[in-house]
């Protein structure tokens, strides 16, 4: 645990309660990243026996700058009594709804619910829990793999780019960005979300898809000109969709960004891959999925996205018949 000073984050005060819904990668990257930085954090999950190895093991993070073993607090939502200052959701979109309802009694009008989470429509349906203006929807590109319970490995840069709902930058909103970069979670407020958002979502769409469909790692697919190809179709079509809803996005960013994924990144394992291969649920509904019905509310059509969502959910059905 760290024994830095800590310092008041304003509106959240010196010692906020964070409830980190989620114990995946992401979850507990984020939460054992703020619980090295002295903060109060309990995780959240659904599987009894991932909240028991937590509760005994504590967290462990892998990152460039080293090992950490730090002991940690997991419990079911049902368990969790004391109001919570702030929630961070790393749940998948499509458990949002459930997610939220189960730690419904620990919101008050005053708790502040950040989603991470991947895909689009995130703040709409943690809107039917608390106001607008106590959500902040943001994406982060962080590159982490769970080795295990509370164990995850995170290497490369990260960064996290967030905003309120309402795009009216509340003066708690610094408070939340400073509490996140003082534990080095590298965190930006950024007035054009909506676009990194979409942005982000047109990176899944190419790279999570095509990699849960092929069974590749980010960097096998490399050497690849027909992945390339499809990849920038990929892209190419969502950028039009935002387009046609209001979203303007740099295509070329967007491809840098993909290619760089595969560059640094050659071993990592999208989380759609990582869903396929222990035959779970995929978000594709969220990310390749959502595009094509942003296309139907704009009037227009996305088939390549929408050929990648059905083999998707192919590969779902067929993941879960070997299982079975």
């Amino acid at each position: 645990m760290s024994t830095q000073t800590k310092k008041n984050f304003g509106a959240f005060g010196q010692q906020p309660n964070i409830v980190v819904v989620g114990a995946g990668a992401m979850g507990c990257y984020f939460g054992g990243m703020l619980t090295k930085a002295g903060h109060q954090v309990t995780f959240v999950d659904v599987n009894p026996e991932q909240i028991a190895l937590i509760n005994q093991r504590g967290v462990v993070l892998e990152t460039d700058d080293g090992s950490y073993e730090m002991p940690a607090r997991a419990a079911l939502a049902k368990d969790v009594i004391q109001s919570a200052d702030l929630v961070v959701l790393f749940t998948k979109t499509i458990h949002t709804i459930g997610a939220m309802e189960s730690i419904r009694h620990i919101l008050t009008d005053k708790t502040v619910v950040l989603s991470l989470q991947n895909g689009l429509g995130n703040a709409e349906r943690i809107g039917q829990f608390v106001n607008p203006d106590q959500i902040v929807v943001g994406t982060t590109l962080v590159p982490a793999d769970l080795k295990g319970p509370g164990h995850v490995a995170s290497h490369g840069p990260s960064s996290s780019h967030i905003m309120d709902s309402t795009l009216n930058n509340p003066e708690w909103l610094s408070d939340l960005s400073d509490m996140f970069n003082q534990a080095e979670l590298t965190t930006n407020i950024d007035p054009e979300i909506m676009t990194v958002i979409w942005s982000k979502v047109a990176f899944n769409a190419a790279l999570n898809a095509i990699c849960s469909i092929t069974g590749s790692s980010t960097g096998g697919l490399t050497p690849s000109p027909a992945f390339k190809e499809l990849a920038k179709q990929v892209v190419h079509e969502t950028v039009r969709v935002g387009k046609a809803n209001g979203v303007t996005l740099d295509e070329n960013y967007i491809w840098n960004n993909v290619e760089m994924a595969m560059r640094e990144h050659p071993n990592h394992k999208p989380s759609m891959l990582q869903d396929i291969e222990a035959a779970r649920a995929t978000e594709v509904d969220a990310i390749n999925g959502a595009i094509v019905e942003a296309a139907c509310f704009a009037g227009l059509q996305a088939p390549v996205n929408q050929t990648l969502a059905q083999l998707v959910r192919l590969s779902e059905q067929v993941a879960k018949n070997k299982k079975s």
